[in-house]
């Protein structure tokens, strides 16, 4: 899973995290899946890749590496 925020570790309180989730969808009345998202609390959102491109690209976000990608770097 990858995770979004700002660039800051010590960001304002009004930041919102977002974990990277693809099988967030839900079903719609034609049996057509759709990305879809969740709040986990006050402050994380669970949400689908589609989602969170949307976001990255209307917001002024940045993405923090995973550990994958990391070890990925590594090797």
């Amino acid at each position: 899973m990858a995770f979004y925020r700002e660039k800051s570790p010590h960001s304002p309180a009004e930041d919102i995290m977002v974990i990277e989730d693809s099988n967030m969808c839900r079903v719609d009345e034609n049996g057509n899946d759709i990305p879809d998202f969740e709040f986990i609390d006050d402050q994380t959102v669970r949400a689908h890749p589609l989602i969170i491109d949307l976001l990255l690209e209307a917001e002024e976000a940045e993405r923090i590496w995973t550990m994958d990608e990391l070890l990925a770097e590594l090797n």
